[in-house]
Order: C-alpha cells, then structure tokens, then sequence
C-alpha cells in the first residue's frame, strides 16, 4: 500500500491493532503475532523494520515502565494479548505520550480508522448506564476509611507491611507453596520492560511471551526466545559469579544480568 506519509514505527503498530479490531469487533485483544501479522496486511510501511516487535511488546504498553518511547497506545491483558488502549485506561505514572496516532503524522488512507477510534472505539468504555454498571454502583462507598489517609500514604502502609510479611517468612525459610524458581519466574514477570545491565554494562529490557522471555538490545528484539525450562535450570546453578557459568544457556549473557540483579535474585541467593 503506497503511503503519503512517512509512518512511524509506533503507528505502524497502532494501525495493525487497530485493524484487527475493525475486522474482528467480536474479539476484545489480538496475540503479538496477530498484530504482526496483521502489519504485514497492512503494508503501512514500505519495509519490514525490526522496531516494530518492541512496539507491540514494550514501547506501546500503557502498563510497562517506559524505556526511551512513552506512548499510551496499547493494554495488556491477563492473557497475554492486547488491545487498544482507552482514555481512562490505568497507565504507569511516567508514560505521557500519545494513545493514538497524531493526524498529521498519519497517512490519509488511515483516516477512517483514526476517525473510528475517536468516535466509537475511545467512548465504548462509557456506554454503560451509570445505573446498571455494578462497579459504578459502588462509587463512594466506603469513603469514610479514607477521610484521614490519602491515597499515596495507603500505598505505601500496605507495601511496608506486605515487606514486613515477606521478611518474616524469608527468615523462617521458602514459602511453603512457592519452589525457588517460582518466587523467580514471579519477580521476573513483576518487572517486565524495566531496564537491566549485562556484565558489560550494556542495557537491556524483556518481554514475557508465555512460558519463555524474549530480550530487547537497543529497541531491537534478540531473535533468541528463551524458553522457562532454561531458566529455571540455571536458577538452580545460582549463585553465578561469571557469565561463562551460564554459557550452555541461550543469551546466557543477558540470562546473566537479570539473574544477578538484586531485583530478581532478591534474598535467594
């Protein structure tokens, strides 16, 4: 499809998704491999740019901690999949950017579509009778709790007593229901899109595909899936102290970064 405009890689991502909603309006969210797909029907870019896979995964999720890019233009869900995201959509605190294409950024052709998510696709969410909606059913109940206690300070009692308890149990040994590599997997899963260090200082990021970690250098995705089997053997080897150690590993070398940094390894090892 000839353009007559330049896309940018983040919109180029954008109108796949946004694509698969207008064809599919039965469905809720799309798998990254159907919004690739998707931008291959599409053609809104001349050429296959390596980018466009960390957009899905990384730069477009409002969720994510930002990593260069701060766009609000994609939702993960529980599934694993993705849809559009919606203003009142929850996002993370350091993302300010746009939620869907500038118009003028944007090739003519694709007017249509941007005109839809305007209309209709960014006012669904507010459809629903205030009357019939249970979750606004419940607006102010409750209120008198929070009469002596802001938001932030609510925040930061629980975490503190949510430390204290894992504390504790750290003490007294493992939890009980959890194995090593499954107190591992959950931090590893809890931050997702923050940036990590290889032994050489090289920064890096992740997304998590399933049962397996896909590795981001410089906004380009490492074209190595490693699978949850392979970490979870060299969590067992751990503590490391070179990255050779974890050499029979696929990206043993970013494999090393996360499993070392104190946020991952926490009190494990």
């Amino acid at each position: 499809m000839v353009t007559d405009t330049e896309v940018l890689v983040a919109d180029e991502a954008w109108i796949a998704l946004a694509s698969l909603h207008r064809r599919h309006p039965e469905r809720e969210s799309f798998s990254a491999a159907e919004i690739m797909e998707s931008a291959k029907l599409e053609k809104a870019h001349p050429e296959s740019r390596a980018g466009l896979q960390a957009h899905i995964y990384l730069h477009n999720v409002a969720s994510l901690p930002p990593n260069s890019a701060r766009y609000r233009m994609f939702c993960k869900v529980g599934t694993g999949t993705y849809r559009l995201f919606r203003p009142g959509d929850d996002f993370h605190p350091d993302r300010k950017g746009k939620m869907a294409p500038h118009r003028d950024e944007l090739p003519r052709q694709y007017h249509p579509l941007l005109d839809w998510y305007e209309k209709e696709y960014s006012r669904r969410a507010s459809t629903l009778n205030d009357d019939d909606d249970p979750v606004l059913q419940m607006w102010g109940v409750g209120k008198e709790i929070w009469k002596d206690e802001d938001g932030d300070s609510f925040i930061a009692r629980e975490r503190a007593a949510l430390d204290a308890e894992i504390e504790s149990k750290s003490a007294s040994g493992p939890f009980e229901t959890d194995s090593i590599q499954e107190r591992v997997w959950k931090r590893i899963i809890a931050h997702e899109g923050a940036e990590f260090r290889t032994a050489r200082d090289l920064p890096f990021t992740y997304s998590i595909d399933g049962n397996g970690i896909w590795f981001y250098r410089d906004a380009k995705r490492v074209e190595q899936r490693l699978a949850r089997g392979e970490v979870d053997q060299a969590i067992l080897l751990c503590p490391v102290s070179k990255t050779t150690e974890l050499s029979k590993f696929r990206d043993y070398a970013y494999l090393y970064g996360l499993l070392t940094d104190a946020r991952i390894r926490s009190k494990d090892w």
